[in-house]
């Protein structure tokens, strides 16, 4: 369940230190990483210092307001996933919210109905977007069939990028896995071997690794 959340980053702004707390320690079950922040200050710092995939923002932060937040990440990343949570319905902020190109916008309080919601969608945003993570170093591309390390971009053939988004989306991708990749026969282990080495020379050292008699993981 939400596979697509399980290799990103999230970063969570609240000034409600028990409500931050309690739903960063819950998408920690979710997300690879959850960063949160108490104020736009420090969540600013965290964006800088981190990939981070999808921002959570309370639009009623002290100093630095949550729209003024977003406004200043907009003018350096202007394709993140942010949902904002607030205690506003006024039609003019709503509006003024959908103009910094929202993904979501929740109505307190972030109730257990309205986190899963939050989840499903995202789970489904992430999963239609064009690009995978598998690492922070790399970077999938559905378009084209690439990958992107180091600045260098790799063609991957039909068959590599599909056992790289596995790689993704499962913690191990058993040997068993691998026989629909080979639409015809299943590979012999002299197969799987080589199809393994010639894509981990297209990637970091070390970045597939491999469980005995079991299978890869990342």
């Amino acid at each position: 369940m939400y596979n697509y959340l399980r290799n990103k980053t999230i970063l969570y702004i609240e000034d409600d230190v028990e409500v931050l707390k309690n739903i960063s320690s819950f998408m920690q079950n979710y997300f690879l990483n959850v960063f949160s922040a108490p104020n736009a200050e420090d969540g600013l710092e965290l964006f800088s210092s981190y990939s981070i995939d999808l921002l959570i923002v309370d639009v009623e932060l002290p100093g630095i307001n949550g729209i003024e937040f977003i406004k200043k990440i907009r003018e350096t990343d202007k394709d993140i996933s942010i949902v904002v949570i607030s205690a506003y319905t006024k039609t003019d902020y709503l509006l003024e919210s959908v103009e910094l190109k929202l993904d979501g916008y929740i109505v307190k309080p972030f109730t257990s109905k309205k986190i899963y919601e939050f989840l499903e969608k995202n789970n489904t945003l992430f999963k239609e977007k064009n690009d995978l993570r598998l690492t922070s170093e790399v970077t999938l591309y559905r378009d084209d069939s690439s990958l992107i390390f180091d600045k260098t971009k790799h063609i991957l053939s039909p068959k590599e990028f599909e056992f790289l988004e596995l790689l993704i989306l499962k913690d191990l991708v058993y040997y068993d896995d691998l026989d629909f990749l080979w639409e015809e026969i299943a590979p012999s282990a002299g197969a799987i071997r080589s199809f393994i080495q010639h894509i981990r020379k297209k990637l970091p050292e070390n970045t597939i690794k491999n469980r005995q008699n079991i299978g890869y993981y990342v």
